[in-house]
């Protein structure tokens, strides 16, 4: 049985429409994807091995609090069985001074917002040397072949001799992974640090740790070989 050329168009048709993957809107290349939208929900997107879903979009251009988001977006990751969810926002600041907390770090890829002439694009592309980015808890980013696990944060405080807290600081745990050797590095709150910076070294790389939380933990990564090619 012949089947006509219109027919398979047909087909293929319905099954990216029955899929609610929307891919005619995004701009592509071989590294990376723009994704335009729109405010509240978004078709998911199908990029390589990722689903992504641009659950809520929300946009205010006079923040009614202080240190409110200017642009919010909730973002869901799916890879096989395993979902990442998280949040990306940016505001300015009375200053005018802009605060983002992106790109975040999911595996090799990174998620920012792009704004221009208020349109809203999600950028996703791979992750790379002498870039920052952001790694939210219990997630893993991987440059090349080094795997950065921000396993845990514990708070923790200290006391007196009669029992009065006298000090508050986070304590954190990040566990380093490279061809089956690992190292797992402990370290505390980047305010309690006389110098106020970070900097881990491990084999040829230089991890330098810019801002922490609870939540994420904001970084750049320098690998030493790369940089004398």
């Amino acid at each position: 049985m012949e089947v006509s050329k219109n027919t398979v168009l047909i087909i293929l048709l319905v099954f990216i429409h029955c899929t609610g993957f929307a891919q005619s809107e995004n701009s592509m290349t071989n590294s990376s994807i723009r994704i335009p939208l729109k405010k509240g929900k978004k078709p998911s997107t199908l990029y390589e091995k990722l689903i992504i879903e641009p659950t809520n979009l929300f946009i205010q251009s006079k923040p009614i609090k202080n240190n409110s988001p200017h642009v919010q977006l909730e973002l869901n990751v799916v890879e096989n069985s395993t979902k990442y969810n998280t949040f990306l926002w940016y505001y300015e600041e009375s200053s005018g001074n802009k605060k983002v907390n992106y790109p975040k770090a999911y595996q090799n890829y990174s998620f920012s917002l792009e704004m221009n002439k208020k349109k809203v694009n999600l950028v996703v592309e791979k992750l790379d040397f002498e870039k920052t980015m952001f790694i939210d808890v219990g997630q893993t980013a991987v440059i090349g072949n080094l795997e950065i696990l921000f396993k845990d944060c514990i708070r923790e405080s200290s006391e007196d001799i009669n029992g009065n807290q006298t000090d508050a600081f986070n304590s954190y745990n990040v566990l380093l992974a490279e061809n089956g050797e690992h190292k797992t590095v402990s370290f505390i709150s980047l305010d309690k640090l006389v110098d106020k910076e970070l900097i881990i070294e491990w084999k040829n790389y230089k991890i330098l740790i810019l801002e922490d939380s609870e939540k994420a933990l904001k970084l750049i990564v320098n690998n030493s070989l790369q940089q004398k090619r």
